[in-house]
């Protein structure tokens, strides 16, 4: 097994080896898992690879300090093992087995626990960074700050993380949930609030089964358990919510309770169905293979439009703002619901964009698998969001045009940080690499 030291050399010596080419090209990375991107079969392929290899390896966990340093390829699956050990785990865990602690940094993760601590990268203390030209970075809160606060949401377009320090929170063996239901928006909005304020809870999401069916699942870490379920086969954790009151799981299988679901895969592609789920078990339900198989069956599906995968985050104060409109244009469920504290206002959103929303609790509202028939549900959420002044993950397909995208996010600010970086753009801008090869 390479050394840490010896496996950042490796990528060093790639990237200066190209830089030093007359014409470069663009560059991806050429990792050991599966991108959680959302695939676009119309996205054309980057011109050089980097071979990034195995960053996979936890290089120190500190349980006495409460963190841990490991390499940016490491799952969270694998990750949630070893500090479980210890009774730590890392403030926020994606809900697919297979995201890299990397990922969640390049792609803004939130999760449950997001209601009182922000996204995963709000964890994170330190980055090791490769530039472009082969440079090795330290990046801090004091060490090079304006690089360090631009790369969570970079989406990898400023270079190679290889390395992340992170802060851990003590846990429990198993998670006690609470399946509360309300049959209306206005009493689930103040639920949320409430909770919000005078936090009692671990972990806070919810579930919109419908315009009359509103679940919000509280979830308390707890040494014991009078019964436990595992979500990784026959049944399917987003269903449970809308029939069960509470439900007991082990730490580890609540992280990943959505893993076997996969959102939009396994619905779209009736997964759902018990006797499949039986006959597939473990070989095709997991988020990887499901991924992999969509990966490979996308370019004969490629002429038509794309189902939407998006996740959008409006402030608390337009929530409902939202939902109307939602429930107006789209009228899709289940709705997945994820209040999201936004520690400070990210140097990555431009500062006119927000200016006059008081809010720090936003809502993640995530749309997973509705098919698309004539209209454009992205562009028609897009036009939205901006009235909304509201966001989104930028892993799907975006409408945005150069113009009304850098009114969103703070170009001078992430331009300052790719000089540093990434001077030659080989990596693409944040927009070319979220619109696919167009022009800023």
């Amino acid at each position: 097994m390479l050394s840490h030291e010896e496996k950042i050399q490796s990528i060093a010596d790639q990237l200066k080896q190209l830089s030093e080419r007359p014409h470069k090209g663009f560059v991806s990375l050429q990792r050991a898992g599966v991108s959680h991107k959302v695939p676009n079969a119309h996205e054309q392929a980057a011109d050089n690879k980097i071979l990034v290899g195995k960053l996979d390896q936890i290089l120190e966990l500190d349980p006495i300090n409460k963190t841990c340093t490991a390499e940016s390829g490491i799952a969270f699956s694998d990750l949630v093992k070893e500090t479980l050990k210890h009774d730590l785990v890392p403030y926020t865990v994606p809900e697919l087995k297979t995201i890299t602690i990397g990922g969640a940094v390049s792609g803004c993760s939130v999760e449950s626990m997001s209601y009182k601590y922000g996204g995963f990268h709000d964890s994170c203390l330190e980055y090791e960074l490769i530039t472009t030209k082969g440079e090795i970075l330290t990046c801090s809160a004091e060490k090079n700050p304006e690089v360090f606060h631009m790369l969570h949401g970079a989406f990898g377009t400023l270079g190679i993380i290889t390395k992340i320090k992170f802060k851990l929170h003590p846990a429990k063996k198993y998670v006690h949930l609470e399946h509360v239901k309300y049959t209306n928006f206005p009493d689930y909005q103040n639920a949320i609030q409430q909770e919000y304020q005078n936090p009692k809870y671990d972990y806070m999401d919810g579930i919109i089964h419908s315009p009359s069916h509103f679940t919000l699942c509280l979830g308390t870490f707890t040494d014991t358990a009078p019964y436990t379920n595992n979500y990784d086969n026959g049944k399917i954790f987003h269903k449970s919510t809308k029939t069960r009151a509470e439900d007991y799981l082990k730490t580890h299988d609540y992280f990943f309770r959505y893993d076997a679901d996969c959102h939009w895969i396994s619905r779209n592609y009736g997964l759902e169905n018990p006797l499949i789920r039986f006959l597939l078990g473990r070989w095709l339900l997991s988020s990887s293979n499901m991924i992999k198989t969509a990966k490979t069956l996308r370019p004969i599906f490629k002429h038509f439009k794309p189902d939407v995968i998006v996740d959008i985050f409006v402030a608390m104060s337009r929530f409902q703002e939202f939902f109307e409109f939602y429930l107006n244009k789209f009228n899709y469920f289940p709705l997945w619901i994820v209040p999201y504290k936004i520690q400070d206002r990210y140097p990555w959103i431009n500062e006119t964009f927000m200016k006059d929303l008081p809010d720090q609790l936003f809502i993640d509202c995530a749309v997973y698998g509705l098919r698309q028939g004539k209209k454009d549900y992205y562009q028609i959420m897009d036009e939205k969001l901006l009235d909304l002044q509201g966001l989104k993950t930028l892993i799907s397909h975006n409408k945005y045009s150069p113009e009304t995208f850098w009114q969103i996010y703070n170009k001078p600010n992430y331009q300052k940080a790719k000089q540093i970086t990434d001077p030659d753009n080989i990596f693409k801008d944040l927009y070319q690499k979220t619109h696919g090869h167009k022009t800023t």
